[in-house]
């Protein structure tokens, strides 16, 4: 009898230091795995044409009582365009024959785009884990790909150089587990969805303009973001 109330004696101590302590600031990186229009490889659907990359967020939260607070978010994302299969599609969106000798030159970047969000935050403690659902807001700067693109068919030669930045709307939706390994330290595993629509302007007398017929357009940016990181307790 008394081994086992010392056992539930000490279960109930590692429990408490669980629910204990619930507040927590910390950094995570991971992958990046675009979806919607952001990844697809379609000129004429508004396509981003974006691969999978990388993602590295501080974050944070404060829990007002045991289960309800507020946390905010900072992120960074990098994702690389499909430089092969945008320079094929764009090859063959010159008009007119295409000689067999036709030269594409593509110099292109990568999507970049940062982060900065608030919202409320649910978390739910279990012995010496805590599971955490969030639903942030805020405000996504985006700069697209620069690229220089040049296609030499036969005597004709086209040119077109393009770049542009977006401050916009953005949302993230959220799960995570925290493992309280020590007192004040945790490891964190979380998978995030996150969505903006920002719009671009595009030269019309361009091959992506001569294309769409569109001056500028809007494309969903989605990535689902997968983390592992750390995070101090307090």
């Amino acid at each position: 009898m008394r081994k086992i109330c010392s056992i539930i004696g000490l279960l109930l101590i590692v429990a408490s230091s669980g629910f204990s302590q619930r507040n927590y600031v910390g950094l995570s990186f991971g992958s990046s795995l675009p979806n919607e229009e952001f990844a697809a490889k379609s000129i004429l659907e508004d396509g981003g044409y974006a691969l999978p990359g990388f993602v590295v967020e501080f974050s944070g939260a404060y829990i007002f009582d045991y289960y309800i607070g507020i946390a905010g978010t900072f992120t960074f994302s990098s994702n690389s365009p499909d430089r092969s299969q945008l320079g094929e599609d764009l090859k063959a969106a010159v008009p007119g024959p295409i000689p067999p000798d036709t030269k594409v030159q593509l110099k292109m970047g990568n999507w970049l785009y940062s982060n900065l969000m608030a919202g409320p935050v649910i978390t739910i403690p279990v012995w010496i884990l805590n599971f955490d659902l969030r639903g942030v807001a805020g405000l996504s700067f985006l700069m697209s790909p620069p690229w220089e693109l040049t296609v030499i068919a036969g005597q004709d030669e086209y040119f077109e150089s393009r770049s542009g930045q977006n401050l916009n709307f953005a949302y993230m939706l959220g799960a995570g587990i925290r493992f309280n390994v020590r007192e004040s330290y945790a490891i964190r595993l979380s998978a995030d969805y996150f969505r903006s629509k920002p719009s671009f302007s595009v030269d019309e007398n361009g091959l992506v303009g001569s294309i769409t017929g569109k001056s500028n357009y809007e494309m969903s940016v989605g990535t689902v973001n997968l983390n592992l990181g750390i995070a101090y307790r307090f």
